[in-house]
């Protein structure tokens, strides 16, 4: 039973229409044999990327919040991303992604942390529980037997380096790292910098044989150099990482697609950007799994826009490729379940319950009315008049 308190953050929230983290499953409505499909996804750990096709303000948003607490609770690491270019966050540049893949990661029981920080406390903690065990393991090949002069196993070395000097336990280090992973493209003219700090100045903690002019010369901290090629291995670095923790996998969640449509100016970028999508479509550069947030003709317009830039040459049978979802909209009964959902948590948090029969005739009232304006946040705003609804009869009763 939730608690008067806990129960009026949740009714705060769901005053301006959103229910929060941690409660998005228990006010997820309809829609059975569609959430029904994404759970078998995730039971069966499905390898791949889905599209997740729905108009604005018709749940696109909800749901992939709905994927994150599903995924979570089955175990497996996730991140969120809102792709945003006016704001650095532009899916032509993995580098970007990266950081804000990093920013926005969560592991499984660890109340709402996220980042790179839990992710690493984690997996030094193996690391270090593994070294009392005196055989062989995946920790044991990734640290080339607690050597730490260099690794075959992860294919990108600057998680490599980052996990090595994590261990130290040095919050300076800490911090570095995670400023690095953070905002990769910041660092990349600051590799000096993180030569000195990760590896020189820990000598004392292992022995790397390389002299700094070859990390320079690979790009051990670059994650621009060669297309992106250690943004990629990160992300799959990220996954094995998360497996041999003991976790189910790594999923990324992609919210506002459409920005890769309305944000990226540059037609080269955007040709970049649906190249990246097909990436994680192709299962090639990343075998998680990836859902992408759009809009029903967001296949349509990315043909249209190639072609009104002249693309004639593109190979358009790409987008029609690509595995979608589709959801359909809240029914009025649906949108009713959800407005008794938020009845009840309004009566934990303020200790009251109007008469039944009056609850059901005016939420029915409420939600009649709102499912026929056409908008296109529909159930955003059925929350909102449900909230002010019930706020309206507490205090007429007060």
């Amino acid at each position: 039973m939730m608690d008067p308190s806990h129960a009026q953050r949740v009714i705060e929230d769901l005053r301006i229409g959103i229910p929060p983290d941690g409660y998005v499953c228990h006010f997820t409505v309809g829609r059975k044999s569609e959430i029904d499909r994404l759970n078998t996804r995730l039971n069966k750990a499905h390898k791949g990327s889905l599209l997740l096709k729905a108009n604005y303000g018709s749940g696109k948003t909800h749901l992939l919040r709905y994927l994150k607490e599903r995924a979570l609770a089955e175990g497996y690491v996730v991140s969120s991303v809102t792709l945003d270019a006016k704001s650095a966050v532009r899916f032509n540049r993995m580098d970007q992604i990266l950081g804000a893949i990093w920013r926005g990661l969560e592991i499984p029981n660890n109340n709402g942390g996220k980042g790179v920080r839990p992710f690493f406390n984690e997996i030094c903690s193996l690391i270090e529980a593994s070294k009392s065990k005196k055989k062989a393991c995946f920790w044991c090949d990734l640290s080339n037997e607690w050597r730490w002069d260099f690794s075959e196993v992860l294919e990108a070395p600057s998680i490599f380096v980052a996990i090595r000097a994590w261990l130290t336990g040095k919050p300076t280090i800490h911090d570095l790292v995670e400023a690095w992973f953070l905002d990769p493209s910041i660092y990349k003219n600051q590799r000096k910098e993180l030569y000195t700090k990760l590896i020189w100045q820990l000598r004392n903690h292992f022995r790397d044989p390389r002299y700094d002019w070859q990390f320079y010369k690979d790009g051990i901290f670059d994650f621009q150099v060669q297309a992106y090629t250690q943004s990629w291995a990160a992300f799959r670095d990220i996954h094995k990482l998360a497996i041999e923790a003991g976790y189910r996998g790594f999923i990324i969640l992609f919210d506002e697609f459409e920005d890769v449509i309305h944000n990226i100016r540059n037609i080269q970028h955007q040709e970049s950007a649906f190249w990246n999508l097909f990436q994680f479509y192709g299962a090639k550069k990343f075998d998680g799994m990836t859902y992408f947030a759009v809009t029903p003709d967001f296949a349509k317009k990315c043909k249209s826009l190639l072609l009104q830039k002249g693309r004639w040459d593109y190979d358009y049978s790409l987008f029609d490729k690509l595995p979608t979802f589709e959801m359909s909209p809240l029914t009025a009964e649906e949108l009713q379940e959800l407005a008794l959902k938020i009845f009840e948590i309004h009566g934990i948090a303020y200790d009251w319950e109007p008469d039944s029969i009056m609850k059901m005739h005016e939420l029915k009232a409420i939600v009649e009315k709102t499912a026929s304006v056409q908008v296109q946040d529909r159930a955003r705003q059925t929350i909102k008049e449900i909230v002010r609804h019930l706020d309206r009869l507490l205090e007429d009763m007060e």
